[in-house]
Parts: structure tokens; C-alpha cells; sequence
């Protein structure tokens, strides 16, 4: 799916705080104070970067986006998830968290999840890449929930574990 370029749904008040910490350059990490913007705290991810290799790491998930996705990503990598993931969501999730890093600007996006009825939900998300040093080192990202239908969270197919996947069975 092409990238979204504009901001949709929840994605809005994050991308007008964002934008307001350092008239729409990239802002320090430092600048994030958590009290603006709580009523997206629960929908929001904290990752950072990591180099040589390029890697993707969680570092905090909203409690909203842990129950989406069945688990408590924070420690994990984007990358963990790609081998079992036929959707193709984890490879443009890493795909767009490079891009927000190379580029210090907002990245839009979309992709395809899984319902269990057969038929795929489409997952808006923005990434906002933070400064740390003067360097682009974290990203605070939000994916949009809201037009999503009721029953989604109970049709949605839930994010596979690799790590669980990959255990030896006894």
C-alpha cells in the first residue's frame, strides 16, 4: 500500500504536538513531556535506534498498544517479527522507521492486519523522529485505532511471537 502523507484520525493531535515543539524541525526527546499529550499515552510507541546494523528497538508501549497486539513489545525488535509475519506490516513498519530516521521528518503510513473473518483492517500510523545529541536516535510513533469496528480487537489475528515459536517443545 502507498504511503499515507497526511495525518488521519488520532494521528492528528500527535502530529500537531510534534510540530509545535520545534516549529516543525526535528525536536530533542527531551522536549516530549508526557502530561501534553496523555490521552495518547495508552496508543503510543517510544523506539530507538540502534546502528551497525540498522535495528529497530521498543523501548515503551501504551498499554492500548500492548493489548492490540497481544503482548508487551517494549525490548523487542521490528525485526524479530518479520519471518513470521504474512502480512508484510512488521517490513513496512522497519521500512518507514528508517525513512523517519534518515529524513528527520514525519513518515505516514498504512498497512494490511489480518482479521480472523478473512478479510484485512487497514492500521494508519505516524512516526516522529526525536533528536538525542543532535542525532536522530528515537522515534515516538502512533498507530490509529479509530475507525476501526468494535469487533476488530476480537477478530484482529494476533501478532505472533517468534521467540515462543522458536522454543523447543517438550
Amino acid at each position: 500500500m502507498p504511503l499515507q502523507r497526511e495525518p488521519a484520525g488520532s494521528i492528528d493531535p500527535l502530529h500537531r504536538y510534534w510540530r509545535s515543539l520545534a516549529d516543525g524541525a526535528t525536536p530533542q526527546r527531551a522536549l516530549i513531556d508526557p502530561a501534553a499529550i496523555k490521552a495518547l499515552l495508552p496508543y503510543l510507541y517510544i523506539i530507538a535506534y540502534e546502528f551497525d546494523p540498522f535495528r529497530v528497538r521498543y523501548i515503551l508501549t501504551g498499554t492500548e498498544v500492548d493489548r492490540w497486539n497481544g503482548m508487551n513489545l517494549t525490548g523487542r525488535y521490528v525485526d524479530e517479527f518479520i519471518a513470521t509475519d504474512t502480512s508484510g506490516a512488521n517490513q513496512i513498519l522497519l521500512d518507514c522507521y528508517a525513512e523517519a530516521q534518515a529524513s528527520g521528518q514525519p513518515v505516514f503510513g498504512a498497512y494490511q492486519w489480518p482479521m480472523r473473518a478473512g478479510y484485512p483492517l487497514t492500521v494508519k500510523f505516524g512516526m516522529y523522529p526525536l533528536l538525542v545529541d543532535g542525532v536522530v536516535r528515537q522515534c515516538l510513533a502512533i498507530e490509529d485505532y479509530t475507525s476501526f469496528p468494535a469487533e476488530a480487537e476480537l477478530e484482529a489475528v494476533p501478532v505472533e511471537d517468534p521467540a515462543k515459536s522458536a522454543a523447543p517443545r517438550g
